[in-house]
């Protein structure tokens, strides 16, 4: 009984691929003498003609014009619904700080290119502004 479900199944899947394209003579010979056997088998090869001349006949049978773009923008509207308050604010805060570290490397390249210039010997601490006399000073000043 096994097989026969089996066989079934293969005879199922010659017959809906029968509909689609031109099968070998082994496969049309196959599925000839299944259709010939089988009372079940030949309804549900008509059922299968009629679903497909009922979707024959029907209007639609494109998605229409910028389909693709219709779907993808309804994607990405969805995600973009779909944000808590945090994610939010990490949105806001990695674009905020986008912009001041992209304004602070310049500023950094400025001041160095600047020391760089003002002086004839440059110890490398200094150039970096990180001579231990700054450091002292800086870490010695009361905060408030």
């Amino acid at each position: 009984m096994n097989k026969g479900k089996v066989m079934n199944k293969k005879i199922l899947k010659l017959l809906y691929r029968s509909f689609d394209t031109e099968l070998s003579e082994k496969d049309q010979k196959s599925l000839d003498d299944a259709l010939e056997r089988s009372d079940e088998l030949r309804m549900e090869r008509e059922r299968a003609l009629a679903q497909r001349q009922a979707l024959a006949k029907s209007g639609t049978q494109t998605f229409g014009p910028f389909f693709p773009e219709r779907v993808m923008g309804r994607i990405e509207s969805l995600g973009q619904t779909k944000k808590n308050g945090f994610e939010l604010f990490y949105e806001t805060f990695k674009a905020m700080f986008q912009r001041i570290a992209v304004a602070s490397v310049a500023i950094l390249l400025v001041l160095i290119s600047y020391n760089l210039i003002k002086s004839d010997i440059i110890p490398e601490d200094e150039i970096i502004f990180a001579s231990d006399a700054a450091m002292e000073e800086i870490l010695d000043m009361p905060l408030f």
